[in-house]
């Protein structure tokens, strides 16, 4: 039974106006890029990195899940990640995940998309990064 009769509890609208208040939010500049598919031609071109851009020209905002941060050890290797959510604006390409997800260079990081979170409601895009410290960093 609704509280009031005739009334919408969520209105029709309702996530495309709050879209500018989260816009407002994003405040790091970001790159989208995809990993080529196939090998690497021969001879390598000059210039050639294996990726294109997807996405450019777009703010975004990143906070680290730090409760899914973790190190584990693969084939007698330890690895250290941490993951991250990517707040980006609603409208943009459609994106990779997994693993071989699209990669997003913020805060001067690489984080690869490994999930985009929906919903019914959806006033900004979510994206679960991971970065892989191990590779960042190798010794």
């Amino acid at each position: 039974m609704s509280p009031l009769p005739g009334w919408q509890v969520i209105p029709d609208g309702w996530a495309e106006a709050h879209r500018p208040v989260v816009e407002q939010t994003l405040q790091s500049p970001a790159t989208v890029y995809r990993i080529s598919d196939g090998p690497a031609p021969y001879p390598i071109p000059p210039g050639w990195s294996g990726s294109t851009i997807v996405w450019d020209n777009f703010n975004a905002r990143v906070q680290e899940k730090s409760q899914r941060a973790g190190d584990i050890v693969v084939g007698d290797q330890p690895i250290t990640q941490r993951q991250y959510l990517v707040v980006c604006p609603v409208g943009g390409p459609k994106l990779r995940a997994g693993e071989r997800g699209d990669v997003v260079h913020v805060i001067g990081r690489e984080l690869r998309i490994i999930d985009i979170l929906g919903g019914t409601y959806e006033w900004e895009l979510d994206l679960v990064c991971v970065e892989n410290l191990t590779q960042e960093n190798p010794s």
